[in-house]
């Protein structure tokens, strides 16, 4: 009973057109998935032949596959998808090292007239919903744990270098995301709401949240009308244009100090009428 629920538009494309886009996304009629793989400190010393690129498709693909079989729940079919992975490349890879391929990932699932989702790391899944119209419902599922262990070292007088932070990857007190432990699944934030309350969502990767939490020009229900109104594509360029404004600054001046452009890709759903 999904498959005519949500209408889909997905767009993806690489913070740098030179180098690979990193992020994955894929739908089918009642499942859309988001990954973004997650950068290595140091792409010659991962421990994989593969690569992050490789690891966020392969994934997302077992993904997507899984979760159109609804009889397990989101978290079980990201646990198998990761479990898939590890035993592909498990014999020419060394899944033990610290900075091994990993991805963020959020998804959606439209099942028994409730919509399902799920997000592990820095992903986003954005529900705006029914109101009784004196001002938005809009709930925005992200998970911060991994700036949390930043903000902690930081704290404790630890500079929170990536290598600082990544020593706490898919430990209990640290953050967890996709890599080489399959229970990092049942680590996400998820839930669900009835099809019939959802207006629009978007699931996305953390390039695509950045007019919202880097540069802090829009709310959602802007990103939303924004979107709905011009398109995706509207909305990624004005989030380029708004990361090279920022980015032609004096750097003490500078909204954002991290990287300059990210690779950004979301699907909007909006309900059939």
């Amino acid at each position: 009973m999904g498959s005519m629920a949500f209408r889909m538009l997905a767009w993806s494309e690489p913070g740098d057109p030179r180098v690979e886009n990193e992020d994955f996304v894929a739908t089918s009629a009642d499942v859309a998935v988001v990954l973004d793989g997650v950068t290595p400190l140091d792409r010659d010393d991962t421990g994989c032949q593969h690569g992050v690129a490789w690891y966020a498709r392969t994934l997302g693909t077992y993904l997507l596959q899984l979760a159109g079989d609804r009889r397990d729940s989101l978290a079980d079919c990201l646990a198998t998808a990761i479990r898939r992975v590890r035993d592909d490349h498990a014999g020419t890879c060394d899944l033990d090292h610290f900075d091994s391929p990993a991805a963020t990932v959020s998804a959606v699932r439209v099942r028994d007239g409730r919509l399902e989702y799920l997000v592990l790391s820095d992903a986003s899944v954005v529900l705006d919903l029914e109101s009784d119209g004196t001002k938005p419902d809009i709930r925005w599922i992200t998970d911060h744990r991994a700036s949390e262990v930043g903000r902690r070292l930081r704290a404790a007088g630890i500079p929170p270098t990536g290598h600082a932070v990544r020593t706490h990857r898919n430990r209990a007190g640290g953050y967890w995301v996709a890599a080489e432990r399959p229970e990092a699944a049942y680590q996400a934030l998820g839930g669900s709401v009835p099809v019939a309350e959802v207006r629009r969502a978007v699931i996305a990767s953390d390039g695509a949240t950045r007019l919202i939490d880097v540069f802090g020009l829009f709310d959602w229900t802007d990103a939303l009308d924004l979107i709905e109104h011009e398109g995706v594509d509207a909305y990624v360029a004005r989030t380029r244009a708004v990361e090279k404004e920022d980015a032609a600054r004096p750097s003490a001046s500078r909204v954002n100090r991290g990287k300059t452009h990210d690779d950004t890709t979301l699907v909007f759903l909006t309900r059939w009428t």
